[in-house]
């Protein structure tokens, strides 16, 4: 029985909580084959999750809400995050309008709560990227929240101290990141090869990056490929895990 997997599983894990219509089976299958060391599951609600029986919630890294369950975040995501002290709660989303009420709200609120936000709108591999990122403890807020209505952008949020240790040597080897990566500095890279990687670790497309830089997409792709050759990394999404990582090492008190 799942019920059973559930209790018993020491893998790192990963819950999805909405209906079937919110996270397919097939959504579920395409997580699973990417990241074969992850377990993920997908529950009816909230209550069930904290209901469930589970011997190392420890273990248990993300944890994705439908949009839906935006009512009531402020009291249920605290209680998330005392039973599951490793995990990086987000609130998945079709349409960022409504969403940006969500984050200007929680930016009012103290103490300042932790919730990662992903987008359900992108393409496969950016899809996958983000779950990753997600997985690996950091906080992610796409850029397009931040745009108001009037076109400005307001202050970003407030960090807070939760979540801003390293990858877990479990999650590391989960993901399968190579030590060849750690030794290599963002030195080794241009400045404009930085630039294309600050995009792909905010889970920007490749014609959104041409756009934005000026650059043509067959040359942001050059790019790309270059940054993977010199990382020693298999694909954009462990470039991505690479370059936050090197953020929070930076960041880090002497």
């Amino acid at each position: 029985m799942q019920e059973i997997e559930f209790k018993r599983t020491d893998k790192i894990s990963c819950y999805f909580v909405g209906n079937s219509h919110d996270f397919s089976d097939t959504l579920l299958t395409l997580a699973r084959t990417k990241f074969e060391n992850i377990d993920f599951f997908r529950l009816a609600s909230v209550e069930e999750l904290l209901e469930l029986s589970i011997c190392r919630p420890d273990r248990v890294r993300s944890i994705i809400l439908n949009q839906s369950m935006a009512v009531g975040l402020k009291t249920v995501l605290p209680m998330l995050l005392e039973r599951f002290s490793n995990a990086t709660v987000a609130l998945s989303y079709r349409q960022a309008k409504p969403i940006r009420n969500i984050l200007n709200d929680m930016r009012a609120t103290r103490p300042l709560l932790n919730l990662a936000f992903l987008p359900m709108n992108r393409d496969v591999d950016c899809w996958l990227t983000l779950l990753q990122l997600l997985i690996c403890g950091e906080n992610y807020v796409p850029s397009e929240l931040y745009e108001s209505a009037e076109g400005q952008t307001p202050q970003p949020i407030e960090p807070c101290e939760k979540h801003t240790t390293s990858l877990h040597t479990a999650v590391q080897d989960s993901l399968s990141l190579r030590d060849p990566v750690i030794k290599v500095s963002k030195n080794d890279l241009t400045g404009r090869e930085m630039q294309v990687l600050t995009c792909v670790a905010e889970g920007k497309q490749n014609k959104i990056i041409a756009s934005r830089l000026g650059l043509s997409e067959h040359t942001v792709k050059l790019h790309i490929h270059h940054v993977i050759s010199k990382l020693g990394v298999n694909n954009r999404t462990e470039a991505a895990v690479w370059f936050l990582e090197q953020s929070k090492m930076e960041m880090r008190p002497g």
